[in-house]
């Protein structure tokens, strides 16, 4: 069963198709996540590799793009994973929502114990997305 851990969001001075521009290449993580120092692509997916002690060392991702979502499903590590990023743009505002979504059955990590640290470190991310992309619409 999947079970959405949290959400959460960061309004931004942006539109959408630059979130999106950066969102559909995640070998843009290196410059919003700090904790990875290598991101290689491949045909259909990317490979993450975080310089210091994570849950998911290395990890594989995949893209999945609909109108208003980007998704990143995360397989390969020890917990697999979807990050949903759903860009809502009113005026010249924009709102980055991110849910964390695990299939909790499929793990015997205890996520419930997981999620109030994932969250955070999530957040700090997302914080630094939104500054990448008002960095790069402000240029």
């Amino acid at each position: 069963m999947n079970d959405k851990l949290f959400t959460n969001s960061v309004t931004i001075n942006a539109k959408a198709a630059a979130a999106r521009q950066i969102l559909t290449n995640p070998s843009q993580l290196l410059k919003w996540v700090p904790e990875i120092n290598e991101v290689d692509q491949s045909r259909d997916s990317f490979t993450i590799t975080r310089s210091q002690e994570a849950l998911n060392q290395v990890e594989v991702i995949t893209v999945e793009l609909t109108d208003s979502t980007i998704i990143y499903h995360s397989k390969q590590g020890r917990l697999d994973y979807d990050l949903v990023f759903t860009l809502l743009e009113s005026d010249n505002h924009l709102q980055i929502q991110e849910e964390l979504v695990v299939d909790d059955s499929e793990t015997k990590l205890p996520i419930k114990l997981l999620a109030p640290i994932a969250k955070h470190a999530l957040n700090v991310n997302l914080i630094n997305l939104g500054r990448l992309i008002e960095g790069i619409t402000m240029v």
